[in-house]
């Protein structure tokens, strides 16, 4: 059990296809210009996203609504289980991103337990985040391998992560680890979002990164019982080292290639998005920081006091004059009292 993992896969021309295809649109997304401000705003959008997909699949999902005022608020305590948990992905897809550019850190068991236990933060003590279960659990009608062979089984599957094959696309690569920790199911619990965790630290490693800013949870959110079901039919009844990965693959590679055709309708829109809000603002006489709030806002669908401060690189007093002048100028509207007062885009 102690060997390092050795996937079995055939590359079959639905794969490959699927593969060229993502390289092509990953290559476009690579050489879009985005301003650096803009960049970092949509990052917060594909945050929300993948929180709101990766809690969704475990039946913890909030709108994208909520979890994106979750996210404007900087909440670190949730008032129910769902948005812990949404509090929680946001957390640990920082903790991904910011992997993602540590290329001295290597993707292995260190990392995996680090992500499980960002997911579990708050958890109850029995559910040991970030700690290999010592019990035997269930996923449906799959039986993970007994628990005294997950420290070992582990240990290869570390290993093998240290030294990926350089042959194999990243596209598979992610798609095999992510079914390889399901399959295993080290953890009592946060399996399936450390396992998507895992995909997107891999493919961001990669030279088909696409800026970070994929979300193949929404995705797979969107498809929930198809997900489900090809990691069932992959893995069969129990546990084995010899299961064939070729129709896990299959159904991953098709995630990827919508999630990143899906970016680069939404990168095109925002280009004409951010053009046609210009012009919109251009003669109104305002301070470059409040047209940045305002193209913010006009996005996140809500903006706060605390995001203003982000957004502008201004103080709190400065941010409160701001944002009044906006309002006064009816292209702002704000709800809610003092320091919990929201903001959002006046369209008309």
């Amino acid at each position: 059990m102690h060997s390092i993992y050795a996937p079995q896969f055939t590359l079959t021309p639905r794969l490959l296809s699927g593969i060229a295809a993502i390289e092509r649109t990953a290559w476009l997304i690579e050489h879009m210009l985005l301003m650096p401000k803009h960049e970092a705003w949509i990052q917060r959008e594909v945050a929300v996203k993948r929180a709101a997909g990766t809690t969704a699949i475990e039946g913890v999902g909030l709108p994208e609504r909520e979890v994106a005022a979750l996210q404007a608020k900087g909440a670190g305590i949730g008032e129910t289980e769902a948005e812990q948990a949404n509090i929680n992905a946001l957390r640990a897809y920082g903790f991904i991103d910011y992997l993602s550019s540590q290329d001295d850190v290597p993707i292995d068991e260190l990392a995996i337990r680090e992500m499980n236990r960002q997911f579990l933060l708050g958890a109850a003590d029995v559910l040991t985040p970030g700690a290999y279960r010592r019990g035997q659990n269930t996923i449906n009608d799959f039986m993970p391998p007994n628990q005294g062979d997950v420290p070992s089984l582990m240990r290869g599957f570390g290993l093998w992560l240290r030294e990926p094959d350089n042959s194999v696309n990243p596209v598979i690569l992610a798609g095999l680890a992510h079914l390889h920790l399901v399959a295993v199911h080290p953890f009592w619990d946060g399996n399936g979002r450390t396992a998507r965790g895992l995909a997107a630290l891999i493919i961001q490693r990669s030279p088909i990164s696409c800026k970070n800013l994929l979300s193949l949870d929404s995705v797979f959110a969107a498809n929930r019982d198809g997900y489900v079901a090809a990691i069932e039919q992959t893995l069969g009844s129990a546990f084995s080292n010899t299961y064939d990965a070729t129709p896990w693959l299959e159904f991953f590679v098709r995630g990827v290639k919508t999630a990143t055709d899906l970016l680069e309708h939404e990168l095109t829109d925002w280009h004409r998005t951010m053009a046609k809000f210009q012009a919109q603002v251009r003669n109104l006489g305002l301070k470059q920081r409040q047209i940045d709030a305002l193209a913010f806002a006009s996005r996140a669908r809500i903006l706060t006091r605390r995001e203003y401060m982000e957004i502008a690189d201004v103080k709190e007093l400065t941010a409160t004059r701001d944002l009044a002048d906006l309002v006064q100028r009816r292209l702002l509207v704000a709800q809610g009292q003092t320091r919990n007062r929201t903001y959002t885009w006046n369209a008309g």
